[in-house]
């Protein structure tokens, strides 16, 4: 039976294709609450952005361990802050300098520069203090928060650094840790729903359970069997933890199989390989979506239309974020990582380290 870690192997896996799909699935589940049209729809008691958001994590999690087995901690940390920080930043400015003037004139009222730098610096490290840009989308449905999809970044982006240094620590331990990481953000997250608390602690529980249980799968790839079976089963037991409120302490592992397994059976193995715009598509939606809204004025148009325009106009922003930004900030990634090997060798000699895992660029 193919393991895991052979399904993955070189360039033939759909992850990207996996990732992109997650996030067009964030953008239909957010054109309900966005355009008024009532609740997020959810599957098995879960809203499908939720799902959507899980798979990012557990793919993101067996990556992101992949890597750091392969680098340097400093090399590591390079690489994570290039490939997530660059892109998070322009969105900002895009948003506050270019998305809420076009509001204001739209939809009446008038831009406060001040509160469109604050949106800026407030926001600079990933932690959103400040959702709204003063005097603009005063009158759509969803209220004045023009990004409400990055507030899951600044989880992702701590998940990163636990697993960095969790695999600092010595190799024979490594598994051992991350099953013990993921055993505790997942007690965090039981504890905080019987507390009745919805804060900070909570939302690291539910998040880290997904990534560490994709990190375990990355650990233990040449033992996974991959086989469609233990893939339908996995997508029954994640939801049938849904249905139990349970997702990420008893789904989080059935979560990340099943993302797996589609990554090496799906045959879209081409999508995304060279040029991945499914974090562009991720970060611009939102504000494209609350937009669209300040457009339309309170006119309704059907939530199936919305989405389509919704796509429409995100799938531009994407592609311009990863070749204006996202892009040119991954080959500073290569060029550290040259320099850095150029050092190591004597008589400088060096080999152009790749920066893919199993042919996934890392997000």
């Amino acid at each position: 039976m193919v393991t895991l870690a052979a399904g993955l192997d070189l360039r033939r896996n759909s992850l990207n294709f996996l990732r992109l799909v997650f996030a067009l699935l964030v953008i239909v589940s957010h054109a309900w609450p966005v355009g008024g049209y009532g609740d997020d729809p959810s599957i098995a008691g879960e809203k499908l952005g939720t799902w959507a958001v899980s798979g990012f994590f557990a793919i993101s999690g067996y990556l992101i361990a992949n890597s750091r087995r392969h680098t340097t901690m400093s090399t590591f940390l390079v690489r994570r802050v290039l490939r997530i920080y660059p892109g998070y930043l322009v969105c900002l400015v895009v948003v506050a300098f270019g998305f809420a003037p076009i509001s204001a004139a739209i939809g009446g009222g008038a831009v406060h520069w001040t509160s469109a730098l604050t949106y800026v610096s407030d926001n600079l490290l990933l932690k959103v203090h400040q959702e709204a840009i003063q005097d603009t989308l005063a009158r759509v449905p969803y209220g004045a928060a023009w990004n409400g999809s990055l507030w899951t970044l600044i989880y992702e982006f701590v998940c990163y650094l636990a697993i960095g240094v969790l695999l600092c620590l010595a190799r024979r331990w490594h598994r051992a840790l991350v099953l013990a990481a993921f055993g505790l953000t997942a007690v965090m997250y039981v504890v905080e729903r019987h507390l009745g608390h919805q804060g900070m602690l909570a939302s690291f529980g539910f998040l880290g359970a997904i990534l560490f249980a994709g990190s375990a799968m990355a650990l233990f790839a040449d033992h996974i069997p991959i086989d469609w079976r233990l893939g339908v089963l996995a997508v029954g037991l994640a939801a049938a933890s849904s249905e139990l409120h349970a997702l990420p302490w008893l789904g989080a592992l059935p979560v990340a199989y099943a993302c797996m397994w589609l990554g090496v059976a799906l045959p879209f193995q081409k999508v995304g390989r060279v040029n991945d715009v499914s974090y562009g598509v991720y970060i611009y939606a939102f504000p494209v979506q609350q937009l669209i809204m300040v457009i339309l004025n309170g006119h309704r148009l059907s939530v199936g239309i919305t989405v389509m325009i919704a796509v429409a106009g995100t799938l531009p922003l994407a592609v311009a974020s990863w070749f204006l930004v996202e892009k040119r900030a991954l080959a500073l990634k290569g060029r550290l990582t040259v320099q850095s090997r150029s050092r190591a060798v004597p008589g400088g000699r060096h080999r152009t380290a790749t920066s893919h895992v199993s042919g996934v660029e890392v997000r």
